[in-house]
């Protein structure tokens, strides 16, 4: 890479008095040209030379598109080739990108977030001389990226607090399709009692970020206050659910003790209401109905760091489903005995409330029993609200002893799968355990494995409620791309965490072979597949090097993490050259784009926000904008909104 000297070469030295004639390219920013730098008194009388023949003074244009910086400008009369020189930080001096030009245009592969302070120079020569633009920097070019909270920053609502920035202090986030940001966040001011102020707060592109919710608020209808929050999800209908604590202080005659001090609560236009709240219903607990007509029961726990409401997701009206924690008991209201069933709860978007599976009063179809189902989650939920899990079942032969089930919004079941000898194909074994994930449209992806021995035990299906099941991959078996070739298939990254369904599509990481280059990311849509990435492909933004390894199980602690909307966008996971991990993105046409990685500058405009050392969590909404949180070096947390598309690439 050519070096672009501060004092200028002769060729430059020449054409100085004619930059006093001859106006100098027009590049959109500010600065001051390299050739500036010289001194403009030298003798040029003798240099034999006078500026490029018909030059004019055209204006250079600069773009931020596709996650690409593009240059471009009028073709020059006279000029033989054109040069393009980078300053990275303003400081470093100027380095030549890449080789002559003889177009008059440029487009350079950056990541804009790691170089907000570069300035650039357009140089157009012919045989005897160059003449240099203005420089431009680039805080005069939109990233896409928009900073929504950042520790620090003051927390509206809440008088003087500023957000935590406490090492360790995460704020957690929630988003809805429409795009709207729900965070639970921790402030450096302290209630009454000494502890943290905790608040919920939303953030839309119109109104900015405002207060939902303060923990120091006493309880709707009640005069027990809050003792900080956890946990916080946002429903399409664009109502804000979160969980909390109510105040401690572990006495016997205390409405609020350490036996009744967690609440369920939805916040709808404004108002906070009161979902479920822990304990006794004398003492202000809420009573659950059970299959059982005319039973109902509470939940109990005495141990603090325990969660009551657990495995929670919700649907598009704002209903909630969850689980119980381990360490919870419920008790029967009208004589206080043990209820031990195994048991998913619901409550709904009109705060209806329901068992919606027990594993000893729910009947499936062809009069089935259910034997067990896991204590941790196995199922999921889609915006209308319908429930998808895998389960094992009582009194049929043992080779069909395990299914995956629907339950729709009426309460009825329809079976989607049941093991080999029952609806199920490929001798799929052990569907209680599946990983099931279904749509907004109702199809049903299900990650297990089959009743073989040996390394071909897993594979990836689909089933459109109700309809015959299809093996989408299963390892050992060669995968079918659209382009007529084959992937390899020898396991899926992190196993039933490589995979991500929308609608009618599913993505997915798999291992291919031996080679450190094969393996691959995987998206099939209604029986077609396609490669979208594969390790060795080019990465848009990956400037230090454009290998990629998505194999994050290797690293200890990790596991991957992916994400497709229904846009066709993929977010996903992998380690750098460096063995740094970083956060891509695929997009519909196909190209694969560098987010964020770990040990990464991260700028955005003149707001340096430093060192990068961990992304914490990212979400697509179905407008293409990611958001993204992140840590920093010293303990500071951050939320982002990344705009994926631009005008050649749909959102």
């Amino acid at each position: 890479m050519e070096t672009k000297l501060a004092t200028p070469h002769p060729h430059l030295r020449r054409v100085l008095l004619s930059l006093i004639i001859t106006p100098a390219l027009l590049l959109t920013g500010c600065g001051s040209s390299a050739s500036d730098e010289a001194d403009d008194t030298e003798d040029t009388s003798d240099n034999g030379s006078g500026p490029i023949e018909g030059l004019v003074a055209p204006t250079v244009s600069v773009d931020y598109d596709n996650w690409q910086l593009r240059f471009s400008w009028p073709e020059m009369t006279g000029a033989d080739v054109y040069r393009i020189y980078e300053d990275p930080d303003s400081m470093s001096g100027y380095s030549q990108l890449g080789s002559d030009l003889t177009s008059n245009d440029y487009v350079y592969n950056i990541n804009l977030s790691e170089r907000t302070n570069a300035r650039f120079i357009i140089e157009a020569c012919d045989a005897e001389q160059c003449i240099d633009s203005e420089p431009v920097t680039l805080d005069a070019v939109a990233s896409g990226i928009t900073p929504i909270v950042v520790s620090g920053d003051a927390a509206p609502g809440m008088g003087s607090a500023v957000f935590s920035s406490n090492i360790g202090t995460a704020l957690d986030f929630d988003v809805n399709g429409p795009g709207t940001i729900a965070i639970h966040g921790v402030t450096d001011q302290t209630d009454s009692g000494g502890s943290a102020r905790d608040g919920i707060f939303k953030y839309e592109s119109e109104t900015g970020l405002t207060l939902v919710q303060a923990d120091d608020d006493n309880l709707p209808s009640s005069d027990a206050s809050y003792n900080g929050f956890y946990d916080v999800w946002i429903a399409n209908n664009g109502s804000i659910l979160f969980a909390g604590l109510l105040n401690l202080d572990n006495t016997l005659t205390d409405d609020v003790d350490g036996l009744n001090n967690e609440v369920l609560l939805r916040n709808t236009s404004g108002t906070t209401e009161l979902l479920a709240r822990e304990g006794e219903p004398g003492r202000g607990g809420t009573a659950f109905p059970t299959l059982d007509a005319g039973a109902s029961v509470y939940f109990s726990e005495n141990i603090t760091a325990n969660r009551v409401f657990t495995n929670l997701s919700i649907d598009a009206s704002g209903g909630i489903t969850f689980q119980l924690g381990s360490n919870t008991d419920a008790f029967r209201v009208d004589d206080d005995s043990d209820f031990t069933d195994p048991t998913i709860w619901t409550i709904t978007g009109d705060n209806t409330k329901r068992q919606s599976l027990s594993a000893n009063q729910t009947e499936l179809p062809g009069s089935l029993d259910i034997g067990v189902f896991s204590a941790f989650k196995q199922y999921s939920q889609n915006a209308s609200g319908q429930l998808a899990y895998g389960l094992a079942i009582n009194g049929v032969a043992t080779s069909t002893n395990s299914g995956v089930y629907v339950r729709d919004t009426d309460g009825s079941h329809t079976e989607v799968a049941r093991e080999a000898g029952g609806s199920a194909s490929d001798y799929i074994d052990r569907l209680q355990t599946a990983t099931v994930q279904i749509t907004d449209n109702g199809e049903v992806f299900y990650f297990t494995q089959r009743d073989v021995a040996g390394v071909g035990n897993r594979g990836l299906y689909t089933n459109a409620t109700g309809t015959s099941n299809t093996r989408i991959a299963r390892i050992g078996l060669p995968f079918l791309l659209e382009d007529g070739t084959t992937q390899e298939i020898t396991g899926f990254i992190g196993g039933g965490s490589s995979f991500s369904a929308a609608d009618d599509t599913a993505a997915f990481l798999v291992n291919a072979g031996s080679a450190d280059t094969e393996d691959a990311l995987i998206v099939w849509q209604d029986g077609t597949a396609k490669r979208r990435f594969q390790e060795g492909d080019a990465v848009r933004g990956l400037l230090d090097s454009s290998t990629v390894d998505l194999d994050l199980v290797s690293v200890p602690g990790t596991g991957p993490r992916i994400e497709v909307n229904n846009s066709g966008w993929i977010g996903f996971q992998g380690l750098t050259a460096f063995g740094t991990e970083a956060l891509f993105v695929s997009s519909p046409n196909e190209y694969t784009r560098l987010i964020v990685r770990e040990g990464q500058s991260f700028s955005v405009g003149d707001t340096d926000y430093g060192t990068v050392t961990e992304v914490l969590d990212f979400q697509i909404d179905q407008a293409a904008n990611m958001i993204v949180g992140l840590r920093f070096v010293g303990g500071t947390n951050g939320i982002f909104s990344v705009t994926l598309c631009g005008s050649d690439e749909p959102c």
